[in-house]
């Protein structure tokens, strides 16, 4: 039975691959900030918790003893920290030998003609996408048997507390996705259960998904395409529109979705449907839906929405 380690282990993201790898009988050493507050998942059997920061090299060195593969996932504030989270990861997994390495970035990074220019340095996104850029080189300069990078976009947990607040601020309290795109323009969605299928099967499976780097994303939704979604699922009175403009300088300073709208809108994306099929076709496994994501975890979404009017 192989051992995994998975740093941000109480992240949403590291807890579906942690999911994913107990179901295939595997064993996760877990790391964590605090081992004091753990969600469910990490007080089963197979795992075992170490104390740690992903900064820490020693920590991490500790945690990585006999495990297969890891899973670096790493959060991009402050500015800097994700290069020295993907370093000392990196450093002290090729110390203890681990053999592959599945890492979560985020989609179109790859495409570098997308985001290295000047709207996007005007945007106020280009530091964010060269940080996980800078992660990726990390991981594949690293030397490590084998290499995965997965790339995926908003998150169906963003629609959830305590991520809408970053997003969709006011949706817990009047039920409306208040956005920044213009009309017809939708974003790629991604369920966290999926980038947890995935890096388990890349941990799993190095000889099929080394080398291989995936932007994981299913729908491509519109807002309003989204809200109803989101009242179909709850019941709720969602509703949908764009920000004034005044609205949209207000915005730029304390809701993060604002950004990557306002981004959104003067790239052209077309060919992200076209790509989602490949990756599904490619490796055989399919991407859920943000409807069937929203319906496993409807209790999640109902505490969200708990003061939105029915529909």
């Amino acid at each position: 039975m192989s051992t995994y380690l998975v740093t941000q282990a109480t992240g949403r993201q590291s807890q579906w691959t942690i999911r994913h790898l107990l179901a295939a009988g595997a064993n996760v050493h877990a790391v964590v900030r605090n081992p004091e507050t753990l969600p469910a998942i990490l007080n089963e059997a197979n795992v075992t918790v170490f104390k740690g920061e992903s900064t820490d090299s020693e920590a991490i060195f500790k945690a990585a003893q006999g495990c297969k593969g890891a899973f670096l996932n790493t959060f991009p504030y402050p500015p800097g920290i994700e290069a020295q989270q993907a370093t000392s990861v990196v450093e002290a997994c090729k110390k203890a030998g681990v053999e592959t390495i599945v890492a979560s970035t985020t989609f179109n990074t790859g495409d570098k003609a997308l985001w290295d220019n000047t709207v996007t340095k005007e945007i106020g996104l280009h530091g964010y996408y060269q940080s996980k850029a800078l992660v990726e080189d990390i991981v594949r300069g690293a030397g490590f048997q084998a290499y995965t990078i997965l790339r995926p976009s908003f998150i169906h947990f963003d629609y959830l507390l305590p991520s809408v607040y970053m997003n969709y601020p006011t949706l817990p309290v009047d039920g409306i996705l208040v956005h920044s795109l213009n009309d017809g323009v939708p974003i790629a969605h991604t369920d966290a259960y999926d980038i947890g299928k995935y890096a388990a099967a890349a941990l799993q499976d190095p000889e099929k998904f080394g080398g291989e780097e995936i932007d994981l994303a299913n729908e491509f939704l519109t807002p309003a395409e989204s809200g109803e979604i989101l009242k179909k699922v709850s019941g709720k009175d969602i509703q949908a529109r764009k920000r004034t403009e005044l609205e949209m300088e207000e915005a730029s300073n304390n809701v993060g979705l604002h950004k990557f709208h306002a981004w959104i809108n003067t790239r052209d994306l077309k060919h992200g449907p076209e790509r989602t099929k490949a990756v599904q076709a490619k490796f055989g496994i399919p991407l859920n839906s943000l409807e069937s994501a929203l319906q496993r975890e409807k209790a999640a979404l109902l505490e969200c929405l708990a003061n939105v009017k029915q529909a």
